[in-house]
């Protein structure tokens, strides 16, 4: 019952199902059958010409071919049918249409069938009478010389492939050419042949401008524009049709730009300015629909349009010839929807509108739009909303950020809030920063949504996944390993580039390692965020557990073979990946430039600790903040911060004091009295949690604390508690070795003339174990001993040394403190210049990473040159 009701439904009714058997027997009644309706319509197309009206035997046989949707059973999964049937019912179709063809080649249609023969003999070479009919056709459109070319041809290929010489039939054609002896007609028409009638002339031409209207209030795109222009301009000397692809994601204004410029050329372009939506459910329906109205545009009497996509492009293409129109093909949805309509005379020029890129599509100049520039974006706005954005200028640039400098967005919150003249810029601002941004960006006629869910349902499943996992972040520009990690997967090559090929990722360049990187739309990215809310979260989380994994598996192998300069290690013991999701290849690669990774992943990895944070993994997202090298002073805070924040909640006292600790020693060099009394705090509770290598690196950070606010003995009474547990520690002892050496030279009076050579020996030891870290700490308090002791040779040779080690790591902030140091010691020299240089190159890293204490220290360098340099009363 329930097989009967399927087939009802889908089928309609003419359908009879009865058990038989062990099964089940299927009866239709003829005209469900579409190759029994075909050859029923042949037979009645026969009949038809045989009573002398060969016009509705033509009708008939176009209405036989129309059955066809491709290759014979091509969706019935059956060996039988495609060995034993296919090829006979194919041959049927052939020789129908062939005879169709003979019948209007009969009444006196030449020209008209040129562009499907040939088409027809490009796919199916070897069946002579299409070549006959071709050559037919062009010796009676006065061609004599294509059809001779044409019958060349022809006898290329068949010697070529078979080493024979094309039929008789085809050989006397060639030869009644010559002798200018071609019949009228291939076949004789039969009975009385009133509707026999002569070639009818061609449809007369209406030039004509159906161009959409322009858009009153576009702004900007003025590259764009020249660019379009320069490419679709006609020019002497040009064979092939000039073609413009404007492809970009969901509401960036393709087709208001494509119609900008259409109306800006139509003085070029005298014979008509046409326009074709391409956009539907059915691409398939939507390409003969358009075919069918640009024929009629042209002049076409609806009556004489041919059936089906194949014969009403080549009837198109005919009706282009030696014309000059200018055609946008709006919304295409794939190559080959844009491929019927493309014409063959270069005086033609074609804009085609697309949210897919279209490199298929030979010689087309690519244009891939993005957002509004951010002038042109505020201009836009401000003309849809009025003189209120005076009052509000923060709120109207928050807007605009909230709408992703889309001109579609901008124009629905410009709508909304023209509507709304009582509503604050900045009531409405704070709408758009809820997660249901798309739910305000409509209006009764506009809507941004519906435009990202068909980009979206077009894409393949695994696309699909992808752009979902995608919205698990925040927007970072990520390379190809990322979303392959987030897929679980070994690579993600196929899905990102669909994903690329549909506008919903746009390029961002290659980072320091050498990566090409992606990034997706903010708006896109909200809409990837609702998807992936509605996958189940366990699926959500492993992803982001997986990511998470990734990284602490690169920064630990990157540690493990480089210890980082600056901040030195992460107290408590070295941590070890709970998997290892990358790789040993992929890890190589990204490991040749760690530092460079670091830079190039450190707004992703400040994102991924306070998710993981918030996830409840804020250990091992404490783990990633301190291995990952971060320059500036905000996001190292953020990190820290979050994982502080989760600790607290969780009740983990040794977590909070790691991620405190972090942060602490973050202002040795800036705020150093802050840094002792909450060094000391943790000093406090790694002692009370029995955690000694994270004790002793709080000692040794203390004393540095000590050292920098000229508090000598205490400084010095850190160090030797620090050399005291350094000696008894077993754990990484290769790494530690260089700890007694350092703090033994801190813990020397630096009046005391052994200073110099304790740091001495501290560098030699951290230089023979490759110890980076170690080497840079020692250095800096070489360069401050050094200096103390007047020994200002010493201290540039230590500053030095230490300027080149963070450059030689790529670490900006430890180069930029060395370039202090060395300023300072310049300063003490005398040699302005050189200190002047070294503390602009500071500045500037300083300014760069928007770090306020350290450009305050070289302000205060700066100051005491210039007062130096001053020129005395």
């Amino acid at each position: 019952m329930r097989l009967r009701k399927e087939l009802a439904h889908s089928v309609g009714g003419g359908v009879g199902i009865h058990t038989e058997g062990g099964g089940y027997r299927l009866t239709l009644g003829q005209d469900r059958v579409d190759v029994l309706v075909f050859r029923q319509l042949v037979q009645q197309a026969l009949e038809e010409e045989r009573q002398g009206r060969p016009a509705a035997a033509v009708k008939m046989l176009r209405q036989a071919e129309e059955l066809w949707r491709g290759p014979a059973f091509v969706d019935v999964p059956s060996e039988a049918l495609h060995r034993d049937e296919a090829i006979r019912v194919t041959e049927d179709w052939a020789r129908a249409v062939e005879h169709r063809i003979d019948l209007e080649l009969s009444i006196g249609f030449h020209s008209d069938h040129i562009g499907e023969l040939r088409e027809l003999t490009v796919r199916y070479p070897l069946r002579e009478r299409f070549w006959w009919q071709l050559i037919f056709a062009l010796y009676h459109d006065n061609r004599q010389v294509e059809a001779l070319d044409c019958y060349r041809e022809a006898r290329t290929l068949f010697m070529e492939e078979f080493g024979l010489e094309p039929g008789e039939e085809l050989q006397r054609l060639h030869q009644q050419i010559f002798d200018h002896e071609v019949p009228a007609k291939p076949i004789e028409l039969t009975g009385a042949g009133d509707e026999v009638r002569p070639v009818p002339a061609p449809a007369s031409w209406v030039p004509q401008c159906q161009l959409p209207p322009d858009t009153a209030d576009f702004v900007g795109r003025s590259d764009e524009i020249h660019r379009i222009e320069k490419s679709l301009v006609p020019s002497t000397g040009r064979t092939a049709v000039p073609v413009v692809v404007i492809s970009g994601p969901p509401g960036v204004g393709k087709s208001a730009l494509a119609t900008r410029v259409a109306h800006r050329l139509r003085r070029l372009f005298p014979d008509g300015q046409w326009y074709a939506q391409l956009s539907g459910s059915k691409a398939g329906e939507v390409t003969e629909d358009a075919l069918s109205a640009l024929l009629q545009l042209s002049g076409v009497d609806p009556h004489s349009v041919p059936g089906g996509a194949l014969a009403r492009s080549a009837a198109l293409r005919a009706r282009l010839a030696d014309r000059r129109v200018l055609l946008i093909l709006d919304q295409a949805a794939n190559l080959d929807q844009v491929l019927p309509f493309m014409p063959n005379d270069p005086g033609c020029a074609v804009i085609v509108t697309s949210q897919r890129m279209m490199a298929g599509l030979p010689g087309a100049v690519q244009l891939n739009l993005g957002a509004l520039p951010w002038h042109e974006a505020e201009e836009f706005f401000t003309g849809l909303v009025g003189q209120r954005v005076r009052d509000e200028p923060d709120a109207m640039r928050e807007i605009v950020s909230l709408c992703g400098r889309l001109p579609l967005a901008l124009r629905i919150a410009g709508a909304r809030l023209a509507s709304r003249p009582d509503t604050h810029l900045a009531d409405f601002a704070c709408k758009l920063r809820d997660r249901r941004r798309l739910d305000e960006l409509q209006t009764v006629s506009m809507e941004l949504r519906a435009g990202l869910e068909l980009s979206y349902l077009a894409l393949s499943e695994g696309a699909r996944r992808a752009f979902r996992m995608l919205g698990l972040l925040d927007g970072s520009d990520f390379p190809e390993w990322v979303l392959a990690t987030l897929l679980r997967q070994k690579e993600a090559e196929l899905p990102l580039e669909e994903l690329f090929v549909a506008s919903l990722l746009a390029p961002a360049g290659r980072d320091r390692t050498g990566e090409p990187r992606y990034r997706m739309h903010d708006l896109l990215l909200v809409y990837a965020a609702d998807l992936a809310a509605m996958d189940p979260e366990s699926e959500r989380r492993a992803a982001l557990r997986q990511l998470l994994d990734a990284f602490l598996q690169i920064e630990l192998a990157a540690w493990s073979r480089n210890p980082r300069v600056l901040w030195g290690r992460p107290p408590g013991a070295p941590a070890t990946p709970t998997s290892a999701p990358l790789s040993q290849d992929r890890l190589a690669r990204l490991l040749a430039r760690p530092l460079a990774l670091d830079e190039s992943m450190r707004q992703l990895v400040v994102f991924l600790v306070e998710r993981a944070s918030e996830l409840g993994w804020y250990e091992d997202a404490g783990r990633l903040a301190g291995l990952i090298c971060v320059t500036t002073d905000a996001d190292f805070n953020r990190m820290h911060q979050a994982v502080k924040t989760a600790a607290y909640a969780a009740g983990d006292e040794q977590v909070w004091h790691q991620a405190e600790f972090a942060l602490a020693r973050r202002l040795v060099h800036q705020r150093p009295e802050e840094a002792v009394r909450r060094l000391t705090a943790c000093l406090e509770a790694f002692q009370r949690f029995g955690a000694q290598h994270a004790e002793c690196h709080t000692l040794v950070w203390l004393s540095m604390c000590h050292t920098m606010t000229d508090q000598v003995l205490l400084a010095r009474r850190f160090a030797a508690r620090a050399l005291t547990l350094a000696k008894t520690l077993d754990q990484d002892t290769a790494r530690t070795l260089a700890v007694p050496d350092f703090v033994s030279a801190l813990a020397t009076d630096r009046h005391r003339p052994e200073v110099l050579s304790s740091f001495q020996r501290a560098w030699e030891t951290a230089e023979r174990l490759g110890d980076s870290a170690h080497q840079w700490m020692v250095l800096n308090g070489f360069t401050s001993a050094a200096r103390d002791a007047g020994d200002l040779e010493r201290a540039v040779w230590a500053a030095e040394r230490g300027l080149a080690l963070s450059e030689t790591y790529g670490e900006g902030q430890a180069s930029a403190w060395m370039l202090v140091q060395l300023a300072r010691v310049r300063l003490d020299q005398g040699d302005l210049a050189l200190a002047t240089a070294a503390a602009e190159q500071a500045q500037e890293i300083y300014a760069r990473d928007h770090d306020q204490h350290g450009a305050s220290a070289t302000d205060e360098i700066l100051r005491r040159i210039h007062a130096r340099s001053a020129p005395c009363p």
